[in-house]
């Protein structure tokens, strides 16, 4: 099946490519520059794999110099987020950024020098920066990519291809099952969750929320990668748009926390254990955290309240998703 995308900007013209060529110093492969003139950037209908070296999913395409978005941010594009990343340090010269993975939002490139195209994993955040991990080759050339590329029906999260950070730990572990979950979602849907709370989360926690709109998890254990830390139980998923029987939605959820100076706003709570303490998204780096709810100093700052409440158990929603275990006997 032929990939298409959907939610496309404006129509690039040849015209347009020679400024963005001016720009980045290298002349971009015909193929890639075609299938730009069809479409300028979008969100695959289906999700898009190509599995030649290892299991790769794409969910968007960036555009090349439009991004009404943003109002025309450029920034926010392909050539706008290469210059960025290029000026950081955090990639060489000679890439080019032009789609997101979906899993965990490692960025497909391209090497405009030897036509390589390669999975840039991210590990971490500097400020607004990302780290990535070592490079992973995902086709030979731009003709190979595309010829390579495949729709699959449906959504699938795939497991994390994930660099484990130094000093932190991994548990083998699996995805849960989730119960009693609310009405199922769709890509709509979420853009317009991430809209009402100006907020963006991870392609994998889209992955995720898409099969599994909040509910019961099973296993529901987990081991945080803070070696420090013991294991953790998550009691419950919040669901996005509908609650459930028994949980208010996300949207609903963290609202009232943040409104309430309960938890920093850059934290987006999504699950909790069954003492009340919740796992939250962090919307900078986009760790998971998890938030203790029950020691509260009234005697010490707000601040120092959220830092000492605030632990580390996973480096990102899909490493954190993909390592549930069961309960020991």
């Amino acid at each position: 099946m032929k990939i298409e995308l959907e939610n496309c900007q404006k129509s690039l013209t040849l015209k347009d490519f020679e400024e963005i060529e001016s720009k980045l110093g290298y002349a971009l492969p015909e193929r890639l520059k075609e299938f730009y003139l069809q479409y300028n950037g979008g969100s695959t209908k289906q999700i898009a794999s190509i599995n030649k070296y290892q299991e790769v999913e794409i969910e968007d395409f960036f555009p090349f110099k439009y991004n009404k978005d943003f109002k025309n941010d450029p920034r926010y594009t392909a050539e706008g987020e290469t210059l960025e990343l290029r000026k950081a340090g955090a990639i060489s010269d000679s890439i080019l950024i032009f789609a997101m993975e979906s899993t965990d939002e490692g960025r497909i490139t391209i090497d405009l020098v030897n036509g390589k195209i390669y999975l840039y994993p991210i590990v971490g955040m500097q400020d607004v920066i990302f780290n990535f991990g070592e490079p992973r080759l995902v086709a030979n050339s731009i003709d190979d990519f595309f010829d390579n590329l495949v729709v699959l029906d449906g959504h699938k999260a795939i497991p994390a291809i994930e660099e484990i950070e130094e000093g932190q730990t991994e548990t083998a572990g699996v995805m849960p099952e989730l119960s009693d979950c609310s009405a199922s979602l769709t890509k709509e849907d979420i853009k317009n969750f991430e809209v009402e709370l100006n907020v963006k989360i991870p392609a994998g926690m889209k992955n995720f929320y898409l099969k599994f709109n909040g509910g019961m998890p099973s296993p529901y254990c987990y081991q945080p990668q803070d070696e420090d830390l013991d294991r953790v139980e998550i009691n419950a998923f919040f669901p996005i748009k509908e609650r459930t029987n028994a949980f208010e939605t996300i949207e609903v959820i963290a609202k009232d926390i943040w409104s309430r100076n309960l938890m920093p706003c850059n934290l987006l709570p999504f699950a909790m254990d069954s003492g009340g303490n919740y796992y939250a998204l962090n919307l900078k780096n986009k760790k998971i955290y998890y938030y203790l709810t029950d020691e509260w100093d009234e005697n010490a700052s707000r601040e120092y309240n959220f830092e000492t409440n605030t632990r580390y158990i996973a480096q990102s929603f899909n490493y954190f998703i993909n390592h549930f275990i069961e309960e020991e006997e």
